[in-house]
């Protein structure tokens, strides 16, 4: 008996490291994980760690040092190019490995693989986007290119150096919590994550949804709605600025045979409020200190880890500093010893979208100017972790890729196949834009780098160390005829056709300017004058105030610059509360006494900034909801749009019984009765601080709370500088003095290492919180670089 308990015994434990050493449905091998030695609670790493250490590379030409100041912040010396981008890949594989891993797998459209089915949805629409089919084109141009091409070559044998010294006990915690192991690193992820920002900053459209109202509305009431171009916008290219002739002739409007017309039956069924960055520049003339000064604060999504890694590279012909993008090569926005630059989305439409008219029992053609056309087929094999492989057909037309068909309908259950011409699908090389960008000395090589940009447009502000300010509203574009590319068109018509291209040094731009300043911030590019028809999603509340303050500073000075980039005052309620009030004057409650006395600013601990925003979503929603409600998208008149109505009194021709709704005053004292029983619920949840009710949250990739940081105590919001919302915000603050001596500052939501077992994994978000910024060390020479401002040292040396 006691043998065959015995024998038990060793087969149930048997069994039992068997289970535990293997993954259950989606949970990791759970044994390995809980192991003390080799499972997560290997990744704690000690507040003391040492990260100096020497490193042999078989690939590596000649040795490299990487000094890390007290921030984490890594000064790669090296002596030739291969070197130093060798050595970045590297270093951010020690940090970001798993990031890099993650957003790459999610350009590409295979999340599935890790995830599982959860993920599917997602990876299904970037297949259909054509994703992989655009990093492959870009790919080819990168790689034409000796010296884009030596950048990726070099990154990429660095982060493959570093994943073959990796072990199950030196993973990053969520490789081991998901149960998977990174694969090795290829110049194509690094061409999809390239990708991936294009996507995220050129991805949201208004065709479909304006297509509708086009044909829903009566043609004066659509223009008043709708305009293309906001009243009273202060363009990004100052108004007044002398254009040269354009080189392409004006193209004339086809007839209506072009357009693609809907209706209710074609779907089976807020907008968002200024997301966006801001940059400017001002020319010496305008700060105390003579030089000129550049800030820049592009609003993304933030997460943990943060999407910016900060670096210098220095290398013959380069000393460069600023925040890369983990998983490709190069400083994307900085500065060096003697430019600086910055970006912000530009937003001209750079994607259009065709219906697409198939051949009656052809599945497998389509009709383009009279004639049958092939689709080109390409399957995509989705792999699901857990479950059986899915194939999806993605058709190729003329155009672009069929995004929407019988298998996979468009916003609001749309049922019209539709096809997509993207600029991203185009073979570009930004990288090659970033490799000349690091090295440019002044103006003309700046241009000259800036020409390979092509997608995403950005506007692109620059100061230097001679004095010289400028702003480019860069990209590659078309030469479009007037409101082609606006609303769906029909694609069997060969009008519809992108046809040339506008020559990139024809883009709207200007160089040291009369006015001694230039600001953008994603408002419309150009005035009127500007030769070539473009069109796109503009916004104007932080341009007004960015513009409203500049135009008064004549002796500005660096914290002027930390001041107004944490900016919370509110154009919209600086406006709108007034006009309001005025229409609920018989109410006299605890909350109408608190915002009578408010100064506009969405601080932190306001309790009056969350009435108006409540109040002002209630007032929004009252007058366009109702009858907007079968619009895909939700797309209401902008509030840029609805507030300039409601101060000329135009929106009482938008209100009343026709509409659906009462006159004006009744709206806003629905809206307000509204606003009152949420700020009651509230003040018995939340508490009624701006900071509680908009909730900004940092969260960790995978959303694990432990790893995230909710609830953040930061003021702000889309309308206003600082633009911090829920889950988008300035990824990254950075003002920069470009005088004898460079005077650089900045901060980030976030920290220099992924590991959330890391004390430099968030230790920079408090200090982002509350508006303060680093001044960063700029190394312009080994002596420097040997001081006392290097805490570790990494050594790299040929094996």
């Amino acid at each position: 008996m006691r043998v065959l308990r015995a024998i038990v015994f060793v087969i149930l434990t048997i069994l039992l490291v068997w289970v535990l050493d293997k993954p259950l449905g989606s949970l990791p091998a759970i044994g390995r994980l809980l192991d003390p030695v080799q499972g997560c609670l290997a990744n704690a790493e000690p507040v003391n760690y040492d990260f100096s250490q020497n490193i042999k590379c078989t690939s590596l030409q000649h040795p490299v040092t990487v000094w890390l100041d007290n921030r984490m912040v890594p000064h790669i010396h090296a002596t030739n190019d291969y070197d130093v981008y060798y050595t970045e890949g590297y270093i951010h594989a020690i940090f970001r490995l798993w990031q890099m891993d993650m957003e790459t797998r999610a350009a590409a459209g295979r999340v599935s693989e890790v995830i599982g089915s959860k993920g599917f949805n997602y990876d299904r629409l970037q297949r259909r986007k054509g994703m992989v089919y655009a990093a492959e084109n870009s790919l080819k141009a990168i790689e034409a290119d000796p010296r884009a091409k030596l950048m990726l070559d070099a990154y990429s044998e660095g982060v493959n150096s570093y994943i073959a010294t990796l072990r199950y006990r030196t993973l990053p915690l969520e490789y081991k919590l998901m149960g998977f192991t990174p694969e090795p690193w290829t110049n194509l992820k690094s061409a999809l994550l390239l990708k991936y920002m294009a996507d995220d900053l050129t991805g949201y459209s208004e065709d479909i949804p304006l297509t509708y109202l086009r044909d829903m509305l009566p043609a004066a009431t659509f223009r008043a709605l709708y305009p293309e171009k906001t009243q009273d916008s202060k363009p990004v290219i100052p108004t007044g600025t002398a254009f040269a002739p354009p080189s392409l002739a004006a193209l004339p409007e086809p007839n209506d045979s072009v357009w693609s017309h809907f209706k209710a039956s074609d779907f089976a069924q807020p907008r968002d409020e200024g997301k966006g960055s801001n940059n400017w520049v001002l020319s010496g003339n305008r700060t105390q200190s003579g030089a000129a000064i550049l800030c820049n604060d592009p609003h993304l999504g933030i997460n943990l880890p943060s999407l910016w890694f900060e670096v210098q590279l220095q290398a013959p012909g380069m000393n460069v500093y600023g925040v890369s993008l983990p998983g490709a090569p190069g400083v994307i926005i900085g500065f060096n010893d003697s430019i600086t630059w910055g970006f912000t989305n530009n937003y001209r439409d750079v994607k259009d979208f065709y219906e697409v008219h198939r051949v009656k029992g052809g599945k497998d053609k389509y009709w383009f100017a009279g004639k049958q056309l092939g689709f080109d087929n390409r399957v995509e094999r989705i792999k699901i972790k857990g479950k059986p492989d899915y194939l999806d057909t993605v058709r190729y037309t003329i155009q672009g890729p069929m995004l929407y068909d019988e298998t996979y309908h468009g916003p609001g259950g749309l049922q019209k196949p539709m096809a997509m011409c993207w600029m991203a699908h185009r073979a570009t090389s930004e990288l090659l834009s970033v490799y000349l960008l690091n090295r440019a000395t002044n103006y003309t090589e700046f241009v000259d780098a800036i020409m390979h940009f092509e997608c995403p447009a950005q506007n692109m502000a620059y100061a230097d160390k001679a004095g010289n300010i400028a702003l480019w509203g860069q990209g590659q574009f078309v030469n479009k005829w007037k409101e082609q590319g606006r609303y769906i068109m029909n694609g069997a018509d060969s009008a519809g056709l992108w046809k040339e291209l506008i020559p990139m040094h024809e883009n709207p731009h200007a160089l040291n300017p009369g006015q001694g300043y230039l600001a953008s911030a994603n408002q419309s590019v150009t005035d009127s004058t500007y030769p070539y028809y473009y069109n796109g999603t503009f916004y104007e509340f932080r341009a007004w105030r960015i513009n409203q303050v500049l135009d008064t500073m004549h002796k500005a000075t660096v914290e002027d610059m930390f001041k107004l980039q944490n900016d919370t005052y509110s154009i919209l309620a600086a406006n709108m509360l007034p006009i309001m009030l005025s229409n609920i004057s018989s109410i006299n409650d605890k909350y109408t006494s608190e915002i009578k006395s408010w100064n506009y600013r969405l601080e932190a601990e306001s309790k009056a900034a969350t009435i108006f925003q409540v109040w002002w979503s209630y007032l929004y929603a009252g007058l366009w909801e109702e009858r907007f409600k079968k619009v895909p998208d939700n797309l209401w008149p902008l509030p840029e749009r609805t507030m300039q109505l409601i101060q000329t009194g135009q929106i009482s021709s938008y209100c009343g019984k026709d509409n659906g709704m009462g006159t004006f005053e009744q709206v806003v004292q629905v809206s307000y009765q509204k606003t009152i029983d949420s700020l009651k619920k509230l003040e018995t949840t939340t508490g009624l601080e701006w900071y509680k009710v908009k909730n900004t949250s940092i969260k960790h990739l995978t959303k694990l709370p432990a790893f995230s940081m909710p609830g953040l105590k930061i003021g702000g919001w889309g309308n206003v500088v600082n633009a911090a919302k829920g889950d988008h915000a300035p990824s990254w603050r950075m003002v920069v003095q470009m005088g004898k001596e460079i005077e650089a500052y900045a901060v980030y939501p976030g920290g220099q290492s992924g590991n959330p077992g890391s004390k430099y994994y968030a230790d920079f978000v408090n200090d982002w919180v509350s508006g303060k910024y680093y001044r960063l060390q700029f190394f312009t020479n080994t002596a420097q670089q040997r001081s006392d401002k290097a805490k570790f040292t990494i050594n790299f040396n040929p094996q």
